[in-house]
């Protein structure tokens, strides 16, 4: 495989990343504008933020990349058969709960923000990492060196994470009039459409 595919392998892998991180820079921001006068940021800093996603999902991909290398072809028609109803069961879970969570309110706003809680960051991070598996499988059969794989797939999910969460963080400190509320309810449509998207594209492969 040639430099240039891979790049575009990589790239295309780190897509829903850059979606997610784009919805969690918005909240950043959303949340970040709701705080009333004198109230601090209980939150560490967005370029923090950014690269705890970032090393977040890089990992889960290279440890998915990984698991598809070793396992090979053995396990793949086991796991192409479940994954990608566990990604979308990961996502429009996470999704819906975001979305209720965004309409009650006696409910705080830190809880309706998905990416402040751990278990839903690294359940977030599986759900859009199930593609690598195969692309371990099938990378092996085409005898493209394991470290290579997981450095170009590594390197453009955190570029892209970090990436999408500053643009979501900016755009969203665009809208003055965007309410944190609404930010949670357009993240939460969001994480089930991705979820949907993989649903649907491997239904109709």
């Amino acid at each position: 495989m040639s430099s240039a595919s891979l790049v575009l392998l990589s790239i295309a892998l780190s897509l829903d990343c850059f979606t997610v991180c784009l919805i969690f820079g918005m909240q950043r921001s959303a949340w970040k504008k709701s705080l009333k006068k004198g109230e601090k940021d209980p939150f560490p800093p967005l370029a923090w933020n950014a690269l705890q996603a970032g090393l977040i999902f890089a990992f889960f991909h290279i440890l998915m990349i990984v698991a598809g290398w070793m396992l090979g072809w053995s396990m793949n028609p086991i796991v192409a058969r479940y994954d990608h109803w566990l990604a979308f069961g990961l996502l429009a879970g996470i999704g819906l709960k975001t979305l209720i969570d965004s309409f009650n309110r006696k409910d705080s706003s830190l809880q309706t923000h998905a990416m402040f809680q751990w278990k839903s960051m690294l359940l977030l991070a599986l759900a859009v990492s199930v593609d690598a598996f195969a692309v371990g499988v099938s990378l092996k059969m085409l005898k493209v060196p394991l470290p290579r794989i997981c450095i170009s797939v590594a390197v453009a999910v955190m570029l892209l994470s970090i990436i999408g969460m500053g643009g979501g963080y900016l755009a969203c400190r665009q809208m003055q009039k965007l309410p944190f509320k609404t930010v949670n309810r357009i993240g939460g449509l969001v994480l089930i459409g991705i979820g949907i998207r993989i649903l649907v594209a491997h239904l109709s492969s």
